[in-house]
């Protein structure tokens, strides 16, 4: 399939609070715009001409325009601009990749949210946003634990990094308040899980990411979740050893407590 991308384009924006929980305070946002177009590039191909395809230059700068020097109380308000931005008639597939990544104290590579509107099912529709889906990924939340078998792991604490996939396919309301500050949940959620992890002490990663599960399910109110654990200090001569669960609520409606912890 034929496709457009404008790769990091960076900004210091307001969207929602800062890492620090503060209103109004720019931070860095990372934008990948991808889009496949209504129209193939066979065209612009045969007569080797621009306006014979969609102009990414012409792109950048509606965008640029767009979101340059304003100020979003929340992701999902930044997320309704871009959609507004993009002409629907060009494209039948839209994918936007929105990175803050300085967004949340203990989180490495911050929050990663992804805009997608699909139009190939109804590219006459009129209202764009109808088609709008939203997912987020919280990237390397840093905890340091007691984890493992090994006797010199029960010693010494260790490095993990978790990921948290959420809200996968989140329809986008068009009529969500642009006003409302947000994302004041998602500090308390990782606060408290680095918390917690930090005072565990598991023999495996599998029992670990069991019981982070719950806590953004149960505790937060999150459908489902998928979290990976690394741990890259786990065998010397590879990078990290890493699992990954899914898990929704209704798993732990029998209520299986994965946070009764056994002490170093």
């Amino acid at each position: 399939m034929d496709t457009v991308i404008l790769r990091e384009l960076r900004y210091d924006l307001v969207v929602g609070l800062d890492a620090w929980q503060r209103p109004g305070k720019p931070q860095p946002v990372v934008l990948t715009i991808t889009i496949q177009p209504s129209s193939s590039f066979e065209a612009a191909a045969l007569q080797d001409d621009v306006s014979l395809t969609l102009d990414y230059g012409k792109l950048y700068k509606k965008v640029d325009a767009r979101v340059k020097d304003r100020q979003y109380a929340n992701v999902q308000a930044l997320m309704l601009d871009l959609a507004s931005a993009i002409d629907s008639n060009s494209y039948r597939l839209l994918s936007v990749d929105i990175v803050l990544p300085k967004a949340l104290l203990r989180v490495r590579d911050g929050l990663a949210y992804r805009l997608r509107i699909d139009r190939s099912s109804s590219p006459s529709a009129t209202n764009t946003v109808d088609a709008a889906t939203w997912s987020l990924t919280i990237n390397k939340i840093t905890c340091v634990c007691i984890v493992g078998v090994n006797p010199h792991e029960r010693q010494h604490k260790q490095t993990l990094f978790l990921d948290l996939a959420l809200s996968a396919n989140q329809v986008l309301d068009p009529s969500i308040d642009v006003t409302a500050v947000s994302d004041a949940e998602l500090h308390d959620m990782v606060a408290k899980l680095v918390d917690r992890v930090e005072g565990s002490s598991y023999l495996t990663l599998e029992a670990l990411a069991t019981a982070v599960a719950q806590l953004v399910t149960v505790e937060h109110g999150h459908s489902t979740v998928s979290v990976t654990v690394e741990k890259p200090n786990a065998i010397a001569t590879i990078g990290a050893s890493v699992i990954q669960i899914t898990r929704s609520r209704s798993f732990f409606e029998d209520n299986k407590d994965f946070w009764k912890v056994k002490q170093a």
